[in-house]
């Protein structure tokens, strides 16, 4: 056990520093960075979540929430049911980490021998976190020997209708240790009289500690803070498919207090993400595959919209009919690609969802070198054309140090190889020092077999050192996939994240307004 996805996504904002002295730049100049500043729809001002019950067993388990802005800001974190509340002072472009504790963090604890919690409502138990100016929020639940964490969603980009990603419980759990680990799902209210409908998706196992079954849903109203929390009960459970909607925007976090990926395949990790609203959801996905294993990862492909079909590099082999929330109907789970292991795309006829498992490495017949990790992957209507990240360990957490991915999902140039324009930078005495992409990491890169609108694809993975920080550039949209293993240990996340409104087409542009 043991897995630690330390994801620093530092969107730096160039934009937003033109404005910290705009006496000093032209109208012209700020006028031109304001599409950065409103493309970069996982900063704000204001965040809620909570944490899934992890695996708790040591007193030195923690919950550190990590903050980047360009600015000097106050930010303020609290747990209004519990009167508990700090107030920091971030350092322009560097990093600042708050720490709970898991009884604050968390909106109840569960050890792992204790029963899975009913469903309830858990009042004013969501972590809320308030700045004066935008910035960027990353919380790692770094427990002994298992860990995760999850890039935060500001409120601004929250939305009212989600669809649950989580993962079955593996019956191993109870028959060898006795121990219900179950998959549950945090609801949490930014506002006030928030009516949140929650239908039961998963499979034919499913049941949740509450007694909801599959197909059913259970009503509530939450105010500001509040906490509505669901949990499998028995072997085999799973929430995924489930879908929530709400009359005002919430924040969903899903997780598992350890998972074996697939059920029976060790070795079990605690995962979790905070979900992703419908409304970002795209049709194709180009999906990287993970370097080093003997099988294909699983994916799992979710429905927004009845009578979807599913395609792998443009040959349909899935349909989902989606006039219930249950797997087969709803969503999918397959190998990412039939045989030995390579990168897909992944689309559908409408909008889907798609995520990653990473699997434990028992299957490849090797003893335990990674953990497993599950990740969400980026459509490519939401890829971004500038990234900055950072790896596990740049600012004093555990480092992994067998090894550091990030694939890059590129569009190539006119002769199917990497262009010029694509940029790597690592930070050196304190500002970026530029080179390009094929000259620092050079080799074949794969290519995708399917072209998308007639644009070829490719993916490279970059090699990296245990610490530093990064980032990444290019005149076409990219994406990318930061990931790693240790003994017994692993990360797995998007590198940076996109969350523009696919439900509505951008047709007037902006007319903006400033002092």
């Amino acid at each position: 056990m043991g897995n630690f996805r330390l994801l620093l996504v530092f969107m730096f904002f160039l934009a937003i520093v033109f404005v910290c002295n705009s006496q000093e730049y032209s109208d012209e100049e700020i006028k031109s960075a304001l599409p950065k500043m409103l493309g970069a729809t996982n900063v704000g001002k204001e965040f809620w979540f909570s944490i899934p019950p992890c695996y708790p067993s040591d007193p030195t388990d923690d919950i550190k929430v990590y903050i980047t802005s360009p600015y000097r800001t106050k930010v303020t974190i609290q747990v209004p049911g519990e009167g508990w509340q700090r107030t920091v002072m971030t350092v322009p472009n560097d990093v600042t980490m708050l720490e709970l504790t898991p009884t604050m963090g968390q909106p109840y604890m569960k050890y792992p021998p204790d029963p899975e919690v009913p469903d309830n409502v858990f009042f004013g138990r969501g972590v809320n976190i308030v700045s004066e100016h935008p910035i960027v929020v990353y919380v790692v639940v770094r427990y002994y020997a298992t860990s995760d964490g999850f890039l935060a969603v500001p409120v601004s980009s929250l939305g009212k209708e989600y669809i649950i990603a989580g993962y079955p419980v593996d019956p191993m759990f109870r028959a060898v240790w006795n121990l219900p680990l179950p998959n549950v799902c945090l609801i949490v209210a930014p506002y006030d009289q928030t009516k949140v409908r929650f239908t039961l998706g998963g499979n034919s196992m499913t049941v949740t500690a509450g007694g909801l079954k599959p197909g059913q849903t259970r009503e509530v109203t939450l105010n500001r803070g509040d906490v509505f929390a669901l949990s499998t009960k028995g072997d085999g459970g799973d929430l995924s498919g489930s879908r929530v909607v709400a009359n005002k925007p919430v924040a969903v976090v899903t997780g598992n207090q350890c998972t074996n990926i697939p059920n029976g395949n060790q070795w079990c990790d605690y995962t979790v993400e905070m979900d992703l609203p419908t409304y970002t959801w795209g049709k194709d996905y180009l999906v990287p595959k993970i370097p080093g294993r003997v099988k294909p990862p699983i994916i799992r492909v979710y429905a927004k919209e009845r009578n979807t079909t599913i395609y792998r590099d443009g040959k349909e082999f899935g349909f989902l009919k989606a006039t219930d929330f249950t797997e087969g109907n709803r969503f999918l789970e397959t190998r990412l690609s039939p045989g030995s292991p390579r990168s897909a795309i992944i689309s559908g006829d409408k909008p889907i969802g798609v995520t990653l498992y990473n699997t434990g490495s028992q299957e490849d017949g090797q003893p335990c070198i990674s953990d497993p990790f599950v990740m969400v992957i980026t459509p490519m209507e939401q890829f971004q054309k500038e990234v900055t990240f950072c790896l596990p360990g740049t600012f004093g957490g555990k480092q992994f140090r067998t090894a550091n991915y990030v694939a890059l999902v590129y569009q190539t140039d006119e002769n199917g190889m990497i262009p010029d324009d694509l940029e790597f930078a690592e930070v050196r005495s304190g500002r970026y020092v530029w080179t390009k992409i094929k000259n620092r990491f050079p080799g074949v890169d794969e290519l995708f077999a399917y072209k998308v609108n007639e644009k070829q694809y490719a993916m490279k993975i970059l090699d990296l050192p245990s610490t530093g920080v990064f980032k990444i550039r290019a005149k076409n949209p990219f994406a990318c996939y930061s990931f790693g293993y240790d003994w017994c240990d692993s990360y797995g996340y998007p590198t940076s994240a996109a969350l523009a409104d696919l439900e509505k087409p951008d047709t007037v542009p902006p007319d903006p307004k400033w002092k």
